[in-house]
């Protein structure tokens, strides 16, 4: 028998849990059977579920989860894929999962993408009031595990209740250390969570302050991080909508690298001052990136010198397991200036997300297009349009060999071309950043700069 599936909302999802009994009733009215899908490799692309032969249900990159699903019972052929740099259907398994009338299937992807594990996790949905279950699963490969606390907010872990130890792919639900007699479950409101070696009683996570407001099932995930900052221990928490909330460590610190895209002969001098006194202190000469700079998370106050020229009031805000880019330029009146733009965090693999910024006062609303070798800039399928002077703007690309061609259309709805590189291989594991810039050393006066 076909399978109907059909997406649920949010909104739903409240009103089903608002209006529950307590937990201690066995009627439900969860008469449906739920299917969500969990993205949790690390060096994975975004990644589709479907029915074999069927509709398209959902997609998640890594760290999310696609929308929660209804069905009818019974077994049901799901296909997980991905679409390569060809627009072609790349398959990765098929699963036949059994679905049943009030119980929800979490499939959970883990592992190395080229060769990955799709788990089915299920529980029985149940009706709650003021109480929320919570369950929890590790897709952290060649851990040997990490002790689970938790503790009411505001609290210190000295006060934290021991929930377990996290093992990788294993799926366990958390008991509550302090039940009431209306239920053995958790209690609505605000926690912390901490996370240590096994046996250690030091934690090296500490989440920030979570609010667990929804009468439903949570799903606690550990992951690492991928992307500009790597293998840091984040904690995702699932419920039924797309929306999964991120929790890097309360103490982890953040990064950034800066670019100094100015042709001056003379380098410039850099200070990133934090609000304890602490100053970070380089020197950049021109068209040069520098290297990632690890420093704490926080505000900090970033300073450029090049020769009589200065600016000192540049804030930067550097949050937990954050990457920051900074780069150099010149504005509309020629003086010194910068901008900043968060990196991307995704596995940077089979998809890489790039950073476009137009650095050129000459021309507003540039036109960026990635061609490749059997399009023209007319059919390419990749372009960033209209990009004005100071602005930066995200695209993301499947490894493949592109042309880069920025161009202008003026007011006659000419294209100027303002420059066009060589075939390249955006195929490398780093975070991209493409910049338009006015230079002396070409035809066109314009240049496009490739940074990783």
């Amino acid at each position: 028998m076909k399978k109907v599936f059909k997406p649920i909302s949010l909104l739903s999802i409240l009103l089903l849990s608002a209006c529950g009994g307590s937990s201690d009733n066995n009627d439900t009215e969860f008469v449906d059977s739920y299917l969500q899908f969990y993205n949790g490799s690390a060096n994975s692309a975004a990644t589709l579920i479907a029915e074999v032969d069927g509709n398209t249900l959902g997609t998640a990159t890594y760290g999310d989860a696609s929308g929660l699903i209804t069905a009818e019972s019974g077994d049901v052929d799901l296909e997980f894929y991905r679409i390569d740099a060809d627009d072609q259907k790349v398959t990765l398994e098929e699963v036949t999962v059994d679905l049943s009338d009030g119980e929800k299937v979490l499939m959970i992807l883990s592992g190395d993408y080229e060769a990955p594990s799709f788990i089915a996790n299920r529980f029985k949905r149940e009706d709650l009031e003021d109480h929320f279950r919570l369950f929890a699963t590790s897709v952290i490969t060649g851990s040997a595990g990490y002790d689970l606390y938790m503790s009411a907010a505001g609290e210190p872990f000295s006060a934290a209740n021991p929930l377990g130890t996290i093992n990788y792919q294993q799926f366990d639900e958390l008991d509550y250390w302090d039940p009431d007699s209306d239920s053995d479950y958790f209690e609505e409101g605000e926690y912390i969570l901490y996370l240590t070696e096994p046996g250690s009683n030091e934690p090296f996570y500490e989440s920030a302050t979570i609010s667990f407001a929804y009468d439903t099932e949570y799903v606690l995930v550990l992951r690492t991080t991928s992307g500009a900052i790597q293998d840091n221990v984040v904690v995702d928490l699932i419920i039924n909508s797309s929306a999964v909330a991120n929790y890097a460590d309360e103490d982890a610190t953040g990064q950034y690298r800066i670019y100094n895209s100015l042709d001056d002969e003379t380098a410039v001098s850099l200070s990133l001052a934090g609000n304890d006194g602490t100053s970070v202190d380089t020197t950049l000469s021109a068209n040069t990136l520098s290297a990632f700079n690890e420093v704490e998370f926080g505000d900090y106050r970033l300073t450029a010198t090049l020769d009589d020229e200065a600016f000192n009031n540049r804030l930067v805000t550097l949050n937990q397991g954050e990457s920051k880019a900074i780069i150099l330029y010149r504005d509309e009146d020629a003086k010194l200036n910068s901008i900043s733009f968060k990196e991307s965090n995704l596995p940077q693999v089979f998809d890489h997300q790039l950073q476009i910024v137009n650095l050129v006062p000459d021309y507003f609303d540039i036109d960026f297009y990635f061609v490749r070798q059997d399009e023209t800039i007319e059919s390419a399928e990749y372009q960033v349009a209209g990009l004005d002077f100071e602005e930066s703007r995200s695209i993301i690309l499947p490894s493949d060999f592109y042309e880069l061609i920025a161009v202008f259309d003026d007011s006659n709805d000419t294209q100027i071309l303002l420059d066009r590189t060589e075939l390249l291989g955006i195929n490398e594991e780093v975070n991209y950043i493409i910049t338009v810039e006015k230079t002396d050393d070409s035809a066109t006066g314009f240049k496009i700069s490739i940074l990783k």
